[in-house]
């Protein structure tokens, strides 16, 4: 990547462009990858605590465009905490926006440790597209231009107190989205190849000459050698992202909606289910969004392996979930009807 800006500042424009249904005619993206490009690419390992905080953010800022803003959107805008309003200082609503907040990584400590460590000479390049045009920017964000840790501190708790409000009461719900959409896409991958899963993330992208396309604004960008992280988002329900950190603070990653959608406001569904077949199964049915061994299935559900079969078996049975021999073992999976009545999609007769 020709320098850490030039595809991070595409996750700066996610504001203005959100709202948006479909690219003006004739503009796109090109992201060229490079052979160690293509073979560093991969899928992240677990949802991102702050690129979820900020796809959240902007989540909240979409316009609605007419429609209904989801029941996650409306309940963070209620819990929305005021030690988090800083974020609407730093973060404008349009493009460019400062690159340092939602490092790429599985841990919101140590995100927020790679935000804390940020260099000064950073903050002066990135954190002035914070007031453009709005006149004299807040004593606070002059300050943070100048590194002062007291400002750097307000930048931490509102990054964290957002996830706190608003993210984490559905973290659940996010990494079982975030494994779910994976599983979805591993078959893509072991047919059609990286290339296949590139082009059915999202109708915005296609795969062309070694160059990942994305519908919407002219530009290039180059990866640098370092490879793409493919994150899947629960919150985020826009256009693709682009998002280039250094390795350290987990790489360059591309921001797709996880598909299918789970939905955030399980909890009474879950409630259903557990009484409907009890807490065990309940929860089997569950951590099977991910196809599992028996004895993966066991460890996840915190059983013993004869009883995890014996939850499968009942569940096979019932038509819910299918199992397929793997050499001396077993793999369990959702079949369709099982997949839906967890996404409550079934249709009531």
């Amino acid at each position: 990547m020709a320098g850490k800006q030039a595809i991070h500042s595409d996750l700066a424009e996610r504001p203005r462009r959100a709202g948006a249904g479909a690219a003006a005619e004739g503009q796109v993206t090109r992201v060229r990858f490079t052979t160690d490009d293509v073979l560093l690419t991969h899928f992240g390992e677990a949802p991102a605590p702050l690129a979820e905080v900020s796809a959240g953010l902007l989540e909240l800022r979409r316009p609605s465009a007419g429609t209904v803003p989801s029941r996650w959107v409306i309940r963070a805008r209620r819990a929305f905490p005021a030690t988090a309003r800083p974020l609407l200082d730093l973060i404008p609503a349009t493009l460019p926006s400062p690159t340092f907040v939602d490092p790429v990584v599985p841990s919101l400590d140590e995100g927020l440790e790679i935000v804390r460590a940020t260099p000064t000479s950073v903050l002066r390049t990135e954190v002035p597209a914070s007031w453009r045009g709005a006149g004299r920017p807040p004593s606070w964000l002059r300050s943070l231009v100048d590194g002062d840790r007291e400002a750097m501190e307000t930048v931490v708790r509102a990054l964290r107190d957002f996830y706190l409000a608003c993210v984490a009461p559905y973290w659940s719900r996010i990494v079982t989205t975030f494994h779910a959409d994976m599983a979805e896409r591993i078959p893509v991958l072991a047919t059609r190849g990286l290339a296949g899963v590139l082009s059915t993330l999202h109708d915005d992208l296609a795969w062309r000459d070694n160059t990942l396309v994305r519908s919407w604004r002219t530009g290039e960008c180059s990866l640098g050698g370092r490879g793409l992280q493919l994150l899947p988002s629960a919150l985020w329900t826009g256009p693709p992202l682009l998002s280039g950190h250094l390795r350290e603070s987990g790489g360059n990653a591309l921001i797709y909606p996880a598909r299918p959608a789970v939905p955030l406001y399980g909890a009474s569904q879950s409630c259903d289910l557990a009484g409907l077949m009890g807490h065990t199964r309940a929860a089997v049915l569950e951590s099977l969004r991910t196809p599992r061994s028996t004895a993966e299935l066991a460890a996840c559900v915190g059983t013993s392996a004869p009883s995890a079969s014996e939850h499968a078996a009942a569940l096979r049975a019932s038509g819910l979930v299918q199992t397929v021999r793997r050499g001396r073992g077993v793999n369990h999976s959702l079949t369709p009807l099982g997949r839906s009545l967890l996404n409550g999609n079934l249709n009531a007769h």
